[in-house]
């Protein structure tokens, strides 16, 4: 368990609710603490709200790793908050531009944080499967393609001498879509985008990375899996009777298939959508491919080794140009 202090829903002023908030659950026995035995808190936002001598007096001798958006370009965040001892790259799990994830964002932070990890500061950063909102208020979607659950793991795992934790974003945030738990009936006004749309493939994904980043050490598949998602809609879809704009930056996305195989041996795949086909030759480990969308209302998918057929699954993935509400 982590506390971590949303500041756009508290306000600057709520000294006292963070204060009491971190004296109640620094003792739990369930609070994650860093070596020194010290309470870990973090936060979303707020990084112009107080400054560092109020934050201390508020944290009561936690270890304090900010998620804060301030431009690190000319100043570190050790100059602007003294108290922090650590660092949280809340927006590292989603490319800021259309194109793949990568490092780079990490990099930039770890550059200009001013942090000394060897001295007992801490660098979090984050992972998530998806970012899509279609609030009046917030409307808009991140580059979510490119197998991006897949790679983001990947690129944690390959630098994980450079990082102490990873936050995954997020179990139930389903006003954003980012979600990887069961869809529960707690949803805030996200129905017509969450339900129908289980994302419990990414959670199962997860232990496989999860374990390579604690151990250093990929572990063996022991069993064929095979995993696959898309939009329902093209890119240029319009919907029929929407009240809202298309989403910002909706063309950050393209009209394919992403396919993810953990596969015991060599074989090949072959992918049905609709009229369309594509093999592909598979080896030992994670491949991860793509197909183009076409309308269709499900996929198959046929591992096939050594002449034998694996498996052949089908999953009800339904594609179409014209999507109605």
């Amino acid at each position: 368990m982590v506390l971590s202090l949303d500041m756009t829903v508290l306000g600057c002023g709520d000294g006292n609710v963070i204060r009491s908030n971190v004296n109640k659950y620094s003792n739990h026995p369930a609070q994650l603490k860093d070596n020194g035995g010290k309470a870990i808190v973090t936060t979303f936002d707020g990084g112009n709200c107080k400054s560092s001598g109020e934050w201390e007096s508020e944290l009561d001798g936690a270890r304090f790793v900010p998620a804060f958006f301030n431009d690190l370009n000319s100043v570190t965040l050790k100059s602007l908050y003294p108290v922090a001892g650590g660092d949280l790259l809340w927006g590292g799990a989603w490319p800021k531009f259309d194109e793949p994830i990568s490092w780079s964002e990490d990099s930039f932070r770890l550059s200009h944080n001013g942090l000394n990890r060897g001295a007992g500061d801490l660098y979090i950063t984050t992972v998530s499967p998806w970012f899509f909102t279609h609030y009046g208020s917030k409307n808009f979607i991140w580059h979510n393609d490119d197998h991006l659950w897949n790679n983001r793991w990947e690129d944690l795992v390959e630098h994980r001498d450079q990082i102490d934790a990873v936050e995954i974003i997020s179990w139930n945030d389903y006003g954003e879509s980012t979600y990887i738990g069961p869809i529960g009936n707690d949803q805030p006004g996200s129905e017509a985008w969450v339900n129908g749309f289980d994302h419990r493939a990414f959670l199962e994904m997860t232990g496989y990375y999860a374990s390579a980043f604690k151990s250093g050490s990929w572990p063996s598949i022991t069993s064929d899996k095979i995993f696959i998602y898309g939009r329902p809609h093209g890119v240029n879809a319009q919907a029929s009777s929407d009240p809202l704009p298309r989403p910002d930056r909706y063309n950050w996305v393209d009209d394919k298939l992403w396919i993810v195989l953990f596969s015991t041996g060599s074989g090949s795949l072959e992918v049905t959508q609709g009229s369309s086909s594509s093999t592909t030759q598979v080896k030992a480990g994670v491949n991860k491919i793509s197909m183009p969308l076409g309308v269709a209302s499900s996929v198959t998918a046929v591992l096939k080794r050594g002449g034998d057929q694996v498996f052949e699954f089908t999953a009800p993935i339904s594609f179409e140009d014209s999507p109605k509400t």
